[in-house]
């Protein structure tokens, strides 16, 4: 049994024999590992949202020593993880290491100078552009216009350095620069219709390119027709004179787009002057109105004194009515055919109840009705749409169950206003489609069981 024992003993200082392809196989695969690895955090870290390759311009500067610092760390961190067979192994690990990192290193070098060469353009250009835009904004202030020109120039020097250009490509920049420059100046004041467009453009118009010139050459022959237009009908409207009176002064006009012009400039001149007119109208009476009832409120014999009867005749009468009403009654009571129709205006043509004077209608409609026609003057535009949606439906049922009683409508009318008053109260919302539609047909099945 001894014997037997002893021949199955390993002897102890016997080493192991590995077979030396398999020993090199297997740190080939670590190796390969390794370099997967290292692959896979240039992937993630490099080309992540936040990764060196997503930074864009300015931004990537000085960053390339922090990056590669921490792929440093991850391949020491992963190469201290590995055991190798083979010593050699060890060192094939830290050629690729060294190739892997210089391979990095290299390609963010190339996509930095790449970004920083763009921030430069993005920054001339901007910088050009500025030079321009301030030209522009300082349009009336030459020392400004000839410092931005200047700056400019500085600039394209820079650029011409920075981008190596020959001879021919600086002068083609400038004159490009030079065109754009004058081009937008010439531009700004055509806008203003300012007379310096058409001294510039006599300055400067052999500095814009063909095309700019040709434009600007039209706008500017526009641009004089204007001005002796605007300057020659101001001049005209000034004196007040009749129409046939103005019929005679343009006969004299021997231009016939200049004479287009003139009677197009007295036609807008005519109309603001009656718009300024109908709104100062439209103030003094809103006005004269909330004197009338204060002095009614306090002195109520004395208010027929304060009409203002430089007013319209319409508005004196309505005064002289109201006031009388309030003698006798106290009170005003709705003209519900009045209060219909006015709710007909506002939904038929609501633009020009916007402009409209509503201060008369104190004759015809109570306070509490007068406040309803005022906020639906004053109410937005969704709370419009949802009028004219509604007004719709309700319209429809009338015209199909024949109602034309003024006391009906109006009634129904007032019922819808005051329901929806209550639920907005009582949800703190607007009332939305569904809920308008209940209130709606709510009010008119009363009509269909009177």
């Amino acid at each position: 049994m001894t014997d037997s024992f002893s021949m199955r003993k390993i002897p102890v200082n016997q080493n192991i024999v590995v077979d030396a392809d398999e020993a090199n196989n297997s740190d080939n695969v670590k190796i390969l590992e390794l370099s997967n690895n290292i692959d896979l955090w240039e992937k993630e870290i490099l080309f992540s949202d936040k990764g060196f390759f997503s930074l864009k311009g300015k931004d990537t500067e000085n960053k390339i020593k922090e990056f590669i610092c921490e792929l440093e760390n991850f391949i020491n961190s992963q190469i201290n993880s590995i055991k190798f067979q083979n010593l050699i192994s060890q060192e094939k690990l830290l050629e690729i290491k060294k190739n892997k990192i210089n391979a990095v290193k290299s390609r963010m070098e190339i996509y930095e100078k790449s970004q920083l060469e763009e921030w430069e353009r993005q920054v001339y250009a901007k910088s050009l552009n500025l030079a321009l835009d301030r030209a522009v904004l300082y349009k009336n202030n030459p020392e400004v216009i000839s410092s931005s020109y200047n700056n400019a120039l500085i600039i394209l020097n820079l650029m011409a350095r920075k981008e190596q250009w020959d001879a021919k490509t600086i002068l083609a920049k400038k004159e490009e620069f030079e065109s754009d420059f004058y081009f937008s100046l010439i531009n700004a004041f055509m806008a203003d219709k300012d007379i310096n467009a058409s001294i510039y453009f006599n300055e400067y118009k052999d500095k814009l390119n063909i095309k700019d010139k040709d434009k600007l050459e039209r706008a500017i022959e526009q641009l004089k027709n204007y001005i002796i237009a605007y300057n020659w009908a101001k001049e005209l409207f000034s004196y007040n004179l009749s129409d046939d009176e103005n019929e005679k002064e343009l006969k004299s006009v021997k231009d016939k787009n200049i004479e287009t012009l003139i009677r197009k400039f007295l036609s807008d001149f005519k109309s603001d002057r009656e718009k300024t007119k109908k709104e100062e109208e439209k103030n003094k009476n809103e006005t004269n109105w909330q004197l009338i009832k204060q002095i009614l409120s306090d002195e109520p014999d004395k208010a027929i004194l304060y009409i203002d009867y430089t007013l319209s005749n319409e508005s004196i009468k309505n005064k002289k009515e109201y006031i009388k009403k309030i003698h006798k009654n106290g009170f005003i009571q709705t003209d519900e055919g009045k209060f219909i129709d006015t709710i007909k205006e506002i939904y038929t043509d609501y633009e020009n109840f916007l402009k409209k004077d509503i201060s008369d209608l104190y004759n015809f409609l109570s306070e509490e009705d007068f406040k309803i026609i005022q906020e639906l003057k004053n109410q937005t535009s969704d709370k419009y749409n949802f009028f004219v949606s509604d007004y719709n439906y309700i319209e429809n049922f009338l015209k199909e169950n024949s109602v034309n009683s003024e006391k009906e409508i109006y009634n129904l009318i007032k019922f819808i206003m005051s329901a929806k008053n209550s639920y907005t109260a009582n949800n703190k919302r607007e009332p939305d489609i569904e809920s308008r539609k209940k209130i709606i047909d709510f009010a008119l099945e009363r009509i269909i069981k009177k």
